[in-house]
């Protein structure tokens, strides 16, 4: 085959990248790699030569191959449910086409007003992950060349490889999609089959395709009520069931399309009766206790005029309030304590730069209206594309458009938002909550009650980092609770109550009781060492990256700290780095929160999935693999070694650690060791310096008798070491389940660590979400870890389980969970041995 396909602009219109087509099909690249075309007419003419393999039965997509390329044309999101309406074919099945021929037309306006977006999405589905460079951007005209697709070499698929093998079937499945198996849920089952090395078909009648091609799936062209069977060619029995199992499940499920609306306020009554006990169920976003009476919180509309005169003026004040609140919204992050309030202000200063929004505005300014009358409808436009979506997820980011909305009416208005006054113990209801409405919230906020809202939208996450009770989903209903109404929530069980009756408030009292009880023993038990049954003392320390959460994890009695994040100050947004004096204020205020106690500073780990915009890195096709952590040291030798001067100079001398991220060979270790001690030496320090590596690639465990040599302790980071060892993405959304730290490959690692620890009496810690797994501890301690780094809140629970174990016998378990075959025997091992 051709190793590049040229590909050519299939209409006039301004050029957008995938990422920002609002289906997460398109724009987490499931079909491919590509571009999109937001078309000035409805016409659409072919972008490359070939044969048209495909078309769909709606007439919104077809397939143009050629020369072992597939490249998919799609038209708009969502059309597939306006069954062929407003769509006109120039071409057949089968027909060859040149680049620039007309393949169909459609009714433009019509599309604007039924689907959320009316885009010419173009994606090359094969050979799978062909890369595709595009090549231009801005406006662009049919017939010019904007991409190219390659170089890629034939991809030999293992899917005929065990043809030969037994043949297993699934039962009959009827396809529940609405509009049939489409582009999105025929790539949605393709990922799923790709995850099985044998041979997987969908059998139609006399029909068959293959389950890991998206295009053969598509050209079933399945219907919804037709059935289907499954077909799994393999030896092994077991596996073969297991992988019909899990693809029939997900076509019962309807692959993601009619999965219930995290919003459930249809399924709760439309009306309650409040004069009397009510008990509603709604979801938990975050679990706790909490008792007090209701307050309604209603946000305050922003006024703003609509036209205006000068138009050039509203072009300025539009740019100088972006540009001030991009200000104010970067020295915002830098002040936060929390991480969460960080990510989140990051995705506000993302969506204050989109293109749609800024592109959107403009051109309502330009006709004669307001700064703040055109952004509020850019935002309104924005907010109804997402809503179309349909996809929970995407809808989920309808509470920052609103809130970024909020913010930059009231910059251009000069107005300052009223903090509500919230009366003591109050349990808040609300419609819903934006971002910046939890900056009001203080010590009176006891609970919080969302009619509306989802666990993972940015406000559930800040009131869980809050540590707020607070219940979601729980109905329009809510929003009618008198105000004064005494109310409690059992946020974990997603229950919420509305004057309980006698029984019931008994009942919830002794519960509140009993909760606060466990909480203050666990308290108590992390004050103190943690000794094994035969004296053994595991340090347990936290895992921080603030002067709030290390004061937070000293007062839990955190022997340690053993991992403070130093990316929190460079991950500000910002376009220069912290000073080396405001990193020596940040490192003198968390030491001084932990009272003596000794610390763990981890140098940047910057790069892979954490660019920034000061640290000179190549473009790279897979950054997770390439320059990250102290690789980045030598292109940016400066800043590292302004980091190391600022944390040397930290009192009392030598009660900082200095970690190195990312270290895989042992020329690395050597290296920062040398560039450190200049450092120290320039300074004038002599005391006691102790410099150690995070191992979370398999070399740094491998040859950890090697390193030893080098270094004064190892910290095993698992979470990386787990999906460096397994290749698996941790955050991949169907593999990710399967990266288990306790899978046994994980373990020999840990334990060549704990052996070259032990040997050459160098301390062994974790510091990954290994450390704080109740089932993992006793295997860590027989494996030769001597220090846990663990949340402040999980100090006390992690502290108690080591004291109930016993040195000799955690080693001859962990002897035995090697042995295993992977994470799931672990686990039961653990449970059936320990009782964990």
């Amino acid at each position: 085959m051709s190793s590049v396909l040229e590909l050519f602009s299939p209409a006039d219109g301004s050029i957008f990248p995938l990422e920002q087509v609002p289906d997460p099909v398109f724009s987490q690249h499931m079909l491919g790699n590509g571009f999109a075309i937001d078309p000035a007419k409805g016409e659409v003419f072919a972008p490359c030569g070939g044969i048209i393999t495909n078309i769909n039965p709606n007439k919104h997509a077809l397939v143009i191959t050629q020369n072992g390329f597939e490249l998919l044309v799609h038209i708009g999101v969502e059309t597939v449910s306006l069954k062929g309406k407003g769509f006109t074919l120039l071409v057949k099945q089968g027909q060859e086409v040149s680049p620039g021929q007309p393949l169909l037309t459609f009714d433009l306006d019509f599309l604007k007003k039924s689907a959320p977006c009316a885009w010419i999405i173009c994606a090359v589905t094969a050979p799978q992950d062909a890369p595709v460079a595009v090549l231009a951007s801005g406006r662009a005209q049919k017939g010019q060349k904007i991409a190219s697709a390659g170089e890629t070499q034939p991809q030999h698929s293992p899917q005929n490889a065990q043809d030969d093998a037994p043949v297993f079937l699934s039962e009959k499945i009827c396809i529940v999609n609405p509009n049939g198996l489409h582009a999105r849920p025929a790539a949605v089952l393709a990922k799923l089959a790709a995850q099985f090395d044998f041979s997987l078909y969908l059998v139609k009648g006399n029909e068959k395709a293959n389950a890991k091609s998206i295009m053969e799936i598509m050209g079933l062209a399945l219907e919804p009520g037709e059935t289907i069977l499954l077909q799994a060619h393999t030896p092994d029995e077991s596996r073969a069931r297991h992988a019909l199992e899990k693809l029939t499940t997900a076509l019962k499920e309807g692959l993601g399309e009619n999965e219930t609306k995290i919003n459930q306020a249809a399924s709760q009554p439309a009306s309650v009766d409040f004069s009397v006990p009510v008990t509603l169920k709604a979801l938990c976003a975050c679990a706790g206790l909490a008792h007090g009476t209701a307050w309604k919180f209603t946000a305050g509309e922003i006024p703003f005029e609509e036209t205006a005169n000068n138009i050039p003026q509203q072009e300025e004040i539009f740019q100088t309030t972006l540009a001030a609140l991009e200000k104010e919204l970067q020295e915002e992050a830098a002040r936060s304590p929390s991480n969460a309030a960080k990510e989140i202000l990051s995705a506000h200063l993302f969506l204050l730069k989109d293109p749609f929004l800024l592109a959107r505005s403009k051109e309502v300014i330009s006709q004669g209206k307001t700064a703040s009358f055109a952004f509020n409808e850019a935002i309104r436009a924005s907010i109804d594309l997402l809503k179309k979506t349909q996809n929970r997820f995407l809808m989920e980011r309808i509470a920052d458009l609103k809130d970024l909305r909020k913010r930059v009416l009231l910059k251009i208005s000069g107005k300052e938002e009223t903090p509500p006054a919230f009366p003591d113990g109050c349990i808040v209801f609300a419609e819903d909550l934006l971002p910046s409405d939890l900056s009001f919230f203080d010590a009176h906020v006891r609970g919080v009650v969302l009619a509306q809202g989802s666990p993972t939208a940015h406000s559930a996450i800040m009131l869980r980092n809050m540590g707020i009770p607070t219940l979601v989903a729980a109905g329009d209903a809510v929003l009618n609770v008198p105000s004064g109404s005494k109310t409690y929530l059992d946020a974990a069980e997603g229950l919420l109550f509305i004057n309980p009756s006698a029984q019931d408030e008994e009942r919830l009292n002794a519960k509140f009781t009993e909760s606060a009880r466990k909480e203050a023993e666990l308290k108590a038990s992390g004050q103190g060492p943690a000794l094994t049954k035969n004296g053994l003392r595991i340090l347990v320390g936290g895992n921080v990256s603030n002067e709030k959460e290390a004061l937070y994890a000293y007062q839990n009695g955190a022997d340690t700290l053993g991992l403070v994040r130093t990316e929190f100050l460079f991950l500000q947004g910002t376009t220069t780095p912290p000073s080396e004096e405001t990193q020596l204020a940040c490192y003198q205020q968390i030491v001084n929160a932990m009272h003596g106690r000794p610390v763990t500073l981890r140098t940047l780990d910057i790069g892979g999935d954490k660019p920034v915009e000061f640290v000179r890195l190549p473009k790279e096709q897979n950054p997770v693999l390439g320059l990250r952590g102290v690789r980045t040291y030598e292109l940016n030798e400066s800043l590292f070694r302004a980091q190391i001067r600022a944390m040397l100079r930290v009192k009392p001398a030598g009660v900082v650690r200095i970690m190195l991220p990312m270290i895989s060979f042992i020329e690395e270790a050597a290296l920062m060791r040398r560039l450190i001690k200049e450092e120290q030496q320039n300074l004038g320090i002599e005391a006691p310096l102790e410099i150690g590596i995070m191992v979370e690639v398999p070399s740094a465990a491998l040859l950890a008798e090697q390193f030893a040599e080098e270094v004064d302790f190892f910290s095993i980071g698992t979470n990386d070491l787990t999906q460096y060892t397994l290749a698996i993405d941790r955050g991949h959304p169907s593999l990710a389940a399967r990266a288990d730290h306790l899978n046994p490959a994980i373990l020999h690692l840990i334990a060549a660590t704990g052996r070259a620890g032990k040997k050459h009496h160098k301390p062994v810690a974790v510091c990954g979400a290994m450390a704080g797994d109740s089932q993992a501890v006793p295997l860590l301690v027989g494996l030769g870890v001597t220090e846990l780094a663990v949340s402040a809140q999980a100090v006390g629970k992690i502290k108690s389980i080591v004291r109930a174990l016993d040195e000799e016998f955690c080693a001859q378990a962990a002897q035995q969970a090697l042995s295993l075959k992977n994470a799931k025997q672990v686990r039961a091992f653990v449970h059936k041995t320990f009782h964990i």
